[in-house]
């Protein structure tokens, strides 16, 4: 079998393991640490997270990273950072559930 053949076969397996993989929501890592989703596009909000409701500044961060916080219609909330200096939305959004 010559080198190129090797190397497609390869990569045909290779393709077959991703496709066949499916992303798990991360669980806590600890007692009482929230549930950590990830945006599934790194420049938009889902819309099933519902309105904005409000956004807070910490000052144990810089003081351009903005925390945006949205409530659905069930009230469960998603907290996701999003730095202003970067204009980037930070991939990975902590929930808050209503039980």
């Amino acid at each position: 079998m010559s080198v190129f053949k090797k190397l497609g076969a390869f990569l045909l397996i290779l393709a077959a393991f991703q496709l066949s993989c499916t992303k798990l929501q991360r669980q806590p890592n600890e007692e009482g640490a929230l549930p950590v989703v990830r945006l599934s596009q790194p420049n938009s909000i889902p819309s099933d997270w519902g309105k904005l409701v409000s956004t807070t500044v910490s000052s144990d961060t810089s003081p351009s990273v903005m925390f945006l916080w949205f409530q659905n219609e069930s009230g469960d909330i998603h907290l996701v950072s999003y730095d202003v200096s970067k204009n980037k939305l930070n991939l990975d959004a902590a929930v808050i559930a209503r039980n």
